[in-house]
C-alpha cells in the first residue's frame, strides 16, 4: 500500500498522516484488527521525526480509530469495540427493518451530527472532507460512489468526537447499505449527493452549524425522494 500519494501536503506532516490513515480506515482498506506500523517504521517510511508520527496516532487514538497497547503494538479498533458503544446499537434493528424506516431514522440522526461537526471539526477534518469530496467527482460506478459516500458520512459523525455518536452511526451506516445497491445508486442520484455532500462540507468549513444541520436535511429527504421514486418503478 503506497501511504505516500494520501498525504495531505497543505497540513503538517502529523496532521497529514494522520488525516490519511483515517480515511484508509473510514474506505476499509485498513480492517478493523489489522496492525498499523510502528512510530520507527512510520517515521523512516515518511521521513517524519517521530514526534509528528506520536502526534499522528494520539490523534487517531483520542478518535477511537486505533488501540495502543504497549508490547502489542498498533492495531485499528472497530467502531463497535466498547462496551458502552455496543449497548446504544444494540437496539437499532434486524435485517427486516424497512430501509424507508431507516431512512428516517437517518434524518434524525445525522443532521445534528453535522451540526456539532461544524462546531468541533479541525482544519485536517474539514481537508479530509474536501479530499473525498474531490475523490467522488470522479468515480465512474456506484460501487466507488458507495464506498466514499459511506466514508464521506461516518468522517462527519468522527469528527463530532463522541465515541458513542460514531458507534451509533456505524450500525445505523450498516442498515443502510440497501440504499447503496446498484440499482438505487442512479446517475442521477449520484451526481445530486454529490452536490449536497458539497453542501454540507462547505457549511461545516463556515462553522455554520445551523446551515450544516439544514443542508444534512435536505441532503437525506433528496435521498428518500430519490429512493422511493426507484422503488415504485
Amino acid at each position: 500500500m503506497d501511504w505516500r500519494k494520501s498525504l495531505f501536503p497543505q497540513l503538517s506532516k502529523g496532521d497529514s498522516l494522520a488525516t490519511t490513515l483515517e480515511r484508509l480506515i473510514l474506505d476499509g482498506e485498513i480492517q478493523a484488527g489489522q496492525r498499523i506500523p510502528s512510530e520507527r517504521a512510520l517515521a523512516e517510511e515518511f521521513g517524519f521525526s517521530r514526534g509528528s508520527v506520536r502526534d499522528a496516532l494520539r490523534d487517531l487514538s483520542q478518535k477511537g480509530l486505533i488501540k495502543r497497547k504497549p508490547g502489542s503494538g498498533t492495531t485499528v479498533q472497530a467502531f463497535d469495540s466498547s462496551p458502552m458503544g455496543r449497548t446504544v446499537a444494540a437496539g437499532l434493528g434486524s435485517e427486516e427493518t424497512e430501509l424507508m424506516q431507516v431512512m428516517e431514522l437517518r434524518a434524525c440522526i445525522e443532521p445534528p451530527l453535522a451540526e456539532r461537526a461544524a462546531t468541533r471539526a479541525t482544519e485536517r477534518d474539514i481537508a479530509q472532507l474536501d479530499r473525498i469530496i474531490q475523490d467522488t467527482r470522479g468515480v465512474d460506478s456506484g460501487k466507488e460512489f458507495a464506498i466514499l459516500d459511506r466514508s464521506f458520512h461516518l468522517a462527519i459523525v468522527q469528527y463530532t468526537y463522541n465515541p458513542l455518536l460514531v458507534t451509533l452511526l456505524d450500525r445505523v451506516q450498516e442498515l443502510a447499505e440497501p440504499s447503496r445497491s446498484e440499482k438505487l445508486l442512479t446517475r442521477s442520484r449520484i451526481t445530486s449527493s454529490a452536490r449536497e455532500h458539497q453542501a454540507i462540507a462547505d457549511a461545516i468549513a463556515r462553522r455554520d452549524s445551523a446551515g450544516a444541520f439544514e443542508a444534512a436535511a435536505a441532503h437525506l429527504a433528496s435521498i428518500q425522494t430519490r429512493i422511493l421514486q426507484e422503488i415504485r418503478k
